[in-house]
């Protein structure tokens, strides 16, 4: 069991803390009728792919690609529960859902307990390999997301002309 360093942990806290608020948030104001702000969190995440010039990381395409399958798979709830809506301001919110809540926590812990209990990968490429398992399910969700608000976006609009 590999020794938490407690900034890390408290940095990482902070970051959950601030996604929680973002999304609480994210339920009280409109969403841009583009829908690309849904897009941005996948640019802040893939900075961490930076590390790829670091030399000591130790990288085969089996870790790779399992951090990316468990990504994706990750992903799964997290767009099925995310949902979008149309208020009587005729503009599209985030419907609040505590299942959201719950999902980003139980992931950041499922991440966290990655650091604890897998052994024989060096901590480095450790920390890597989970920035890939976070890039993979933000990006999955995201993108299913913005797609679901388009979809959600046009199924309203029509909804609203019928009753016009």
């Amino acid at each position: 069991m590999l020794p938490i360093n407690p900034l890390s942990l408290t940095i990482s806290i902070l970051i959950v803390v601030l996604i929680l608020r973002g999304v609480f948030q994210g339920s009280k104001k409109p969403l841009h009728e583009s829908g690309r702000r849904l897009l941005i969190p996948i640019l802040y995440i893939s900075t961490s792919m930076f590390e790829l010039f670091d030399p000591t990381l130790v990288l085969t395409s089996g870790r790779m690609i399992s951090s990316i399958a468990i990504g994706a798979i990750l992903s799964i709830p997290l767009i099925l529960v995310t949902q979008f809506q149309r208020k009587s301001d005729g503009k599209m919110y985030y419907k609040r859902n505590v299942s959201l809540y719950v999902l980003i926590i139980v992931i950041f812990s499922i991440r966290f307990f990655d650091f604890m209990f897998i052994s024989g990968i060096d901590p480095k490429t450790l920390g890597f390999l989970n920035n890939v398992v976070a890039l993979s399910y933000i990006a999955i969700w995201r993108m299913a997301s913005f797609i679901k608000f388009h979809n959600s976006k046009s199924s309203t609009f029509r909804a609203w002309d019928k009753t016009a």
